[in-house]
Formats: structure tokens, sequence, C-alpha cells
């Protein structure tokens, strides 16, 4: 397999504040991992780039964007909800957020690379059409996927989203829009408390996991759920919201999830797109324990290469 690594050096310039979990540290774990296993030699490290901002209106209002650019402060920090800090450099972060994860979509459609991962901040997923939340701004999943619908063409982009947290973002903008379907799969009931209506929405498969699930829960119910539903509705592209903050080890859930549970995941998605062509991409969203951060990304990054 031919799998590319995107990242940026902005990412540094989104400064959330020394006790916030959302911070630089994540990134660096992720790469410190990959290079001590000796996986970043098999990847191949692309640089990101900034957004276009027609992508990013495909998701959200022109009034929100306005907003954020006129709210942005000169120095030190505000809060954008009561969980989302913005410094000066946040809205050129969140920028490269999205640009880096449409180069990436752009490569693989384009047949370059057989998947991608994003590694990225701030992450994206809780970002509505007009709103910020959960630590997101912009939400690079659901801007990928329409541009991956509107611009390369896909008449179905599966997204498959395994954070703790339910992808509440991802759902306001895409729901019920046939061109996409959403398979979820996250801690219930728990933040953002919206969304999580089982048949509310007719593109949307929903896995609740209850407090303390672990391994054979998670893997049961994405076998039970996703697999049909991603058969029936046969994806040109997959792109996934990969959170990894329902670990064990994670402070943000409650969740019992295991490095091999990423990797099961991993393998998961790629045997299932490998056998039938289909590109995929996965953007970092999730993940706040340092060391189970580093070792999961690492072990979902060891599958997307085909490594047993």
């Amino acid at each position: 397999m031919t799998t590319a690594y995107y990242s940026f050096q902005q990412h540094f310039e989104h400064d959330t504040g020394d006790e916030h979990p959302e911070h630089a540290m994540r990134i660096l774990a992720i790469e410190q991992q990959l290079k001590s296993r000796g996986v970043w030699d098999q990847l191949t490290i692309l640089d990101g780039q900034t957004a276009h901002k027609p992508d990013i209106l495909r998701a959200h209002s022109p009034g929100y964007v306005d907003q954020l650019q006129l709210i942005q402060p000169k120095q030190g920090h505000i809060y954008v909800d009561e969980d989302t800090p913005m410094s000066s450099g946040s809205l050129d972060a969140a920028l490269y957020s999205v640009g880096t994860s449409t180069l990436a979509l752009d490569d693989i459609m384009a047949g370059k690379y057989d998947n991608a991962f994003v590694s990225v901040r701030p992450p994206g997923h809780h970002a509505e059409h007009r709103k910020s939340m959960g630590f997101c701004f912009f939400n690079n999943v659901a801007i990928t996927a329409l541009r991956a619908a509107e611009v390369h063409h896909a008449q179905r982009v599966a997204i498959l989203d395994f954070d703790a947290h339910q992808g509440n973002g991802t759902v306001d903008i895409l729901k019920n829009d046939p061109r996409f379907l959403i398979c979820s799969s996250f801690q219930h009931p728990f933040y953002p408390y919206s969304h999580y209506q089982i048949d509310k929405y007719s593109n949307l498969i929903n896995v609740h996991l209850n407090a303390g699930a672990g391994s054979d829960e998670f893997r049961g119910k994405v076998e039970e759920s996703w697999a049909p539903a991603l058969r029936g509705f046969a994806p040109e592209v997959i792109i996934v919201s990969a959170g990894f903050d329902a670990h064990r080890d994670d402070p943000m859930a409650e969740l019992c999830l295991l490095d091999d549970d990423y990797r099961w995941i991993g393998r998961w998605i790629q045997e299932y797109a490998a056998s039938r062509n289909i590109p995929w991409m996965a953007i970092l969203e999730g993940g706040y324990n340092l060391n189970a951060l580093g070792r999961s990304v690492c072990e979902f990054i060891n599958e997307m290469l085909g490594k047993r």
C-alpha cells in the first residue's frame, strides 16, 4: 500500500492555553510514536496547505466565517464556546486543517496514494453550519466530503466516525443528503447530546456505546450496523473521522477500547476499501492521553500500510 501522511507546522500557532486538553503535543506524540516504531519511514510525508474559501462555504454560512474573522483576538484568548479557545493564530491553523484535508482528498482521488492520514488540529467534527463547539471551528470532514461530491463528482461518499463523541457537526451539515452515508459510533448518553437519535435522519447510522463499553461491544456493533450499510451504499470514497478518545486511558470519555481496537478498525476499513478498490482517508479528531493517542494512531496507520 502507498500511504500518505499530511500535517503542517501552523498548528503550533493555535494556542489553547496550558490546561486545555487539545494542544500541540498531540501531533508531536503521534509523530514520535511513528518514528520510534519505524512506521514514519514507510509513509510519504507531505506538508499541508491553507483552505480555499469556496470549500469552506459549501459547509458553513458566509456570516459564520466572517464572524470568526472578526472576533479572532490579536493577543491572548477568547472562548467561542465554553470549550473552544481562540488565539491570534487559531483561525490560520483551522484554515490549514481544512486545506490539508482537501489536499489529501485531491491526491487520493487522483490515484497518487491508496490512502492518507491527515494529522491536523484543530479538529472539526463538532463544528456545525453556523456554530463552533467542542474544540472545532470548521468541519474538516464535512468540507472534504462536499468537495468529493461537488468537485470530484463522487455520487456516494461514506463517512465513518469512531470518536468517543458523536460528530454532531457532520450530521448538522450533511443530514438527509443522499450523496453521503454517515456511520458513527460514540458513547451515549454523552456530549454533545444531540443528533443521537437512531432513525431521525435518512443517511445516518448511529451506534450507541454504553459507558464502560470495550472491544466486544464496539466491534460487534460496527459489524452489525456499519457493514450492511456500507454494502448497500457502495461508496466511491471513504472519509474517516478518526478520534482516539474512546481508549481506556483517555480522560475525556468513559469507553474502554484498547490499542488493538484501533488496529482492528483500521484493518476493517482497509480490507473493505481494498476489496473494492476504493480510495480512503482519515482525518484526526479526538484523543487526549498522549501515550494512548500515539500508540493507537500508530496501530491504525500500520493497517493503512497493510502491515500485520
